[in-house]
C-alpha cells in the first residue's frame, strides 16, 4: 500500500486532467457543428490538436529538466485553463485551431511531467499493478468528463467552465505531494527507420492505430449530433462504450497475445473493428438507439485495444535496454497518424456519405490492418515464447510514460 500512497496524489492529478479532456473531446466538434462549420474544419481542428501533442511530446524533457516537474506541471495547467476560457470567447476556426494546438502542448507536458514523476516514486516490482490502476483510473475520468456538458447546448458557456475547474483542480494534489521531485529521464526515441527494422508491425500498427481512433473518435460526437434528442449526451454516451469497450477486451486480448503471434491477435482486432463498423454502415441505426451503443462498443473493445498490443510487440523484439526508446519513438509515430487520420475522416464525413463514410472508412482501414499484419507475419518470423516480454496495458499519453512500464525496468545503455 505504501506504493500507492506515494502516488495516489500524482493519479489523482491525472484523472482530474482526463475528466477535462474527455469534455473537450466531445463539446469542441459539437460546438463546430453547431456553428455551421463542416465537418473537414472540425477533423482539422482535431489534427491541429494531434499536432500540439505532438510537438509537447518532443520538447517535454528538455523543459522538465530545466524547470523540474511541478514547475511544468503547473505551467501546463495554466495554460490549459487559460486557453479554455479563451475557447469560451472566440468561435472561429482559426482562434479554436490556436487554442487546441496550445492544448495539444498542454496535455503532452502535464502527462510528461505525471509519467517521469510516477517512475521515479513507484519500486519496479510494484510498477506493473500501479500502472494498472493510474491507467484504469485516467480511462474511467476520460469516459466521464463528457457527461458534466449533458443538460447544455453545445455552444454554452458552462462546459468550458467545468474544462477550466478541472484544469485548476489538477494543480492541488500535485502541489501538495509529498514525493520527491524526480531527475527525468530522457528516453530519446529511435529514428523511424530504425524502429520499423526492429519491429515493423509495430510501426504500422501504431500508426494505423493514430489514424484510425483519433479519426474515428474526432468525428463520432458529429455523428451523435443526428440522433434526437440531446446530442451531448448521445455523445457522450457513445464515447463511454467506445472506451469501456477497450477497458474491457484490454486484459483477454492481452492474455491471448502473450500465447500467440500478437501479429494475429492484431490483425484480428483490427478486423473484429472492421466488422463492427460495416454492421454499423449498413444498418444506418440512430445514433443515440441502444443497438448504436452496443456497436460503438464492440468496436471500441477491437480497435482501441491493438495499440498495447503494438507497444507488447516492439517491445519483444527490442534488447530490454532500449524498450524504453522503443516506445517513446512510437508514440511520435502514432502522434503521426493522429494528424492525418482527423483530416481524412473530416473530408469522408463531408462527402456525400456523411455519417456512413465514417464507418466504411473504418471497416476499410481494419482490413488493411488485418492484411497487412498477415503479410508481415509471412514475412519475418514470431518471437520465441522465452523472447516474450508480458502484456501491460498501455496508452499514448508522453514519452516519459514509457519510463514506468515494467518492460523498461534495464537501464539505457546504448545510445546509438
Amino acid at each position: 500500500m505504501t506504493a500507492f500512497r506515494n502516488v495516489a496524489s500524482l493519479i489523482l492529478a491525472a484523472a482530474l486532467l482526463q475528466v477535462a479532456g474527455g469534455l473537450l473531446g466531445v463539446i469542441v466538434p459539437l460546438a463546430l457543428g453547431a456553428e455551421g462549420y463542416s465537418n473537414a474544419i472540425v477533423g482539422l481542428i482535431a489534427a491541429v490538436y494531434s499536432a500540439g501533442f505532438m510537438v509537447g511530446a518532443a520538447i517535454a524533457p528538455r523543459i522538465i529538466r530545466e524547470i523540474a516537474n511541478v514547475r511544468a506541471f503547473a505551467f501546463a495547467a495554466g495554460l490549459l485553463a487559460s486557453v479554455v476560457l479563451f475557447m469560451s470567447l472566440f468561435r472561429d476556426p482559426y482562434s479554436w485551431g490556436l487554442a487546441r494546438f496550445a492544448q495539444g502542448i498542454g496535455f503532452a507536458l502535464m502527462f510528461a511531467s505525471v509519467e517521469s514523476w510516477l517512475t521515479e516514486a513507484t519500486p519496479q516490482e510494484k510498477r506493473g499493478s500501479v500502472l494498472g490502476v493510474y491507467l484504469v483510473a485516467t480511462k474511467i475520468s476520460l469516459m466521464a468528463g463528457p457527461f458534466l456538458a449533458v443538460g447544455s447546448p453545445p455552444p454554452a458557456l458552462e462546459p468550458y467552465v467545468w474544462c477550466g475547474i478541472f484544469f485548476s483542480l489538477a494543480l492541488l494534489p500535485v502541489c501538495l505531494t509529498r514525493s520527491l521531485q524526480p531527475a527525468p529521464p530522457d528516453p530519446s526515441p529511435f529514428p523511424i527507420r530504425r524502429m520499423f527494422d526492429v519491429a515493423p508491425a509495430a510501426v504500422i500498427g501504431v500508426f494505423v492505430a493514430g489514424f484510425s481512433n483519433t479519426g474515428f473518435l474526432s468525428l463520432l460526437p458529429i455523428y451523435a449530433s443526428n440522433a434526437p434528442g440531446s446530442s451531448v449526451t448521445t455523445a457522450a454516451t457513445l464515447m463511454a462504450a467506445a472506451y469501456l469497450g477497450s477497458m474491457i477486451s484490454q486484459w483477454p486480448v492481452g492474455y491471448i497475445s502473450d500465447r500467440i503471434d500478437r501479429r494475429l491477435v492484431i490483425g484480428a482486432m483490427g478486423l473484429a473493428s472492421a466488422a463492427v463498423a460495416l454492421v454499423l454502415a449498413v444498418i444506418d441505426a440512430q445514433p443515440g438507439a441502444l443497438v448504436a451503443e452496443i456497436l460503438i462498443g464492440l468496436w471500441g473493445a477491437g480497435a482501441l485495444s491493438f495499440y498495447g498490443l503494438c507497444i507488447a510487440h516492439a517491445a519483444d523484439r527490442s534488447e530490454p535496454e532500449k524498450i524504453a526508446r522503443m516506445m517513446s519513438g512510437l508514440l511520435f509515430v502514432w502522434a503521426f497518424g493522429s494528424i492525418l487520420g482527423p483530416l481524412v475522416f473530416g473530408v469522408v464525413m463531408s462527402s456525400p456519405l456523411g455519417g456512413r463514410g465514417l464507418f466504411i472508412l473504418e471497416a476499410v482501414i481494419g482490413v488493411v490492418l488485418f492484411l497487412l499484419m498477415i503479410w508481415r507475419r509471412q514475412a519475418k518470423e514470431k518471437v520465441s515464447a522465452d523472447d516474450r516480454e508480458h502484456f501491460e496495458i498501455a496508452q499514448p499519453t508522453s514519452v516519459l510514460g514509457s519510463e514506468i512500464d515494467p518492460r523498461t525496468d534495464t537501464p539505457e545503455e546504448d545510445t546509438v
